[in-house]
């Protein structure tokens, strides 16, 4: 037993990896300046939260992994729902980003150069972690096929499509290819239909009056069903639309005017009662609880200043990185010899490695950030730039 039902592990190890950021040796990770990039602070130190919320999420899920060979929930709602809650508030984030951005064009946006700075911000470090997936998977079965030529080429193509097609499957026989990676992949096949989805969704982001109620609704009946126990797996949408809903309650001007005391003392309370009476967050009062609280954090919320520290903005900039790479890691690390003896010695020692690999997480987090991140997202805007000329030379070709 590793202390699922404690969880002071959780915020020993968090204060440790907030004090590590704040050093010097992360300042490289700073998002450079840049004055036609409107940022908000809290949403980005937010990010840094939650990507290490489902790191220690999993890092519970791997003691049973590893002892018994079962991936499951944890046995505990704490750890449960750092998870669950962690990815529900980073659709809300997605969903709330996305729509801001319809709405101030009044649904008229470039979806060439969306889906382009899309594949160019997800793909490369994506690739990345693919790339070492199937080298471990190479190591293991060695070069010899398992499986026939085609299923393996249909296999690698899957977890070549950047996350759009779902988790990948097992490839070349070797079980349990997915958690490799901590089957964390599956988020990107929401993210890749929510992003699809804006090309229907901006035609209501054109209705100034209605487009409130058009998310109004919708999540209301979601929410309704939830609470029958109706539509379970198709929850993952309420998260998308409760960021939307504070993207049209911004738009119209009711964010809520608080002092930062009492709105971050409200979202605390609020997620405190979350954590506390719900053993999962894919039921209809959480997702209550949730959007309220992000609600009140897109309202300027910042936790007593937590989500706008230094520590916090960093690990939000290479948030992407700790949720896609801790998978790595986590295998990684108990692969070394010796570590997973120790490891079970007791919850301490558990604890000790879990805090091993959240510092090494970070860490490459903020090397891929700065290595593979940043330059693939300039390579998109340079890429987007040239087919945007291109297309304009075909519609005006110069005249001799």
């Amino acid at each position: 037993m590793i202390g699922y039902y404690a969880i002071a592990p959780y915020f020993i190890c968090m204060a440790f990896v907030l004090t590590i950021a704040s050093t010097p040796l992360f300042r490289r990770a700073d998002s450079p300046p840049n004055p036609s990039v409107e940022r908000i602070s809290s949403i980005d130190g937010l990010r840094g939260f939650l990507a290490l919320a489902v790191f220690f999420h999993h890092g519970t899920i791997y003691y049973h992994w590893l002892a018994k060979h079962v991936w499951d929930v944890p046995p505990s709602r704490f750890y449960t729902q750092l998870g669950q809650s962690g990815v529900a508030f980073f659709f809300m984030i997605t969903g709330y980003l996305f729509w801001t951005r319809l709405l101030r064009k009044e649904g008229h946006i470039n979806f060439l150069n969306l889906y382009i700075g899309r594949i160019f911000r997800i793909g490369p470090l994506y690739l990345f972690a693919v790339i070492v997936l199937l080298s471990i998977v190479l190591f293991h079965t060695g070069p010899t096929p398992h499986v026939s030529l085609l299923r393996l080429a249909h296999q690698i193509i899957i977890w070549l499509a950047l996350g759009a097609l779902g988790v990948g499957p097992d490839v070349n026989g070797y079980h349990y290819t997915s958690l490799i990676l901590a089957g964390v992949t599956w988020t990107l096949h929401y993210e890749w239909l929510f992003y699809f989805s804006l090309i229907g969704t901006s035609y209501l982001a054109r209705l100034k009056r209605l487009h409130f109620y058009f998310i109004a609704i919708p999540l209301f009946l979601l929410v309704v069903l939830f609470s029958m126990h109706y539509l379970m797996k198709l929850i993952q949408i309420s998260f998308f639309l409760c960021g939307m809903l504070s993207g049209s309650l911004e738009e119209k001007g009711l964010l809520a005017k608080l002092p930062d005391w009492l709105s971050s003392t409200l979202v605390l309370f609020l997620l405190a009662l979350d954590f506390t009476y719900f053993g999962s967050a894919y039921q209809a009062g959480p997702v209550i609880l949730m959007a309220i609280s992000f609600y009140l954090i897109v309202s300027g919320s910042n936790i007593f200043g937590l989500l706008v520290s230094q520590s916090a903005i960093r690990l939000g900039e290479i948030s992407y990185g700790t949720y896609l790479l801790q998978g790595l890691v986590l295998y990684s690390m108990f692969s070394i010899p010796g570590v997973q003896p120790f490891a079970f010695v007791s919850p301490i020692t558990y604890w000790a490695v879990i805090l091993c690999c959240a510092v090494l997480l970070v860490t490459v987090a903020a090397v891929t950030h700065v290595a593979i991140e940043r330059p693939g997202i300039e390579l998109g805007k340079s890429f987007a730039t040239t087919v945007a000329g291109s297309r304009t030379s075909l519609r005006s070709p110069e005249r001799a």
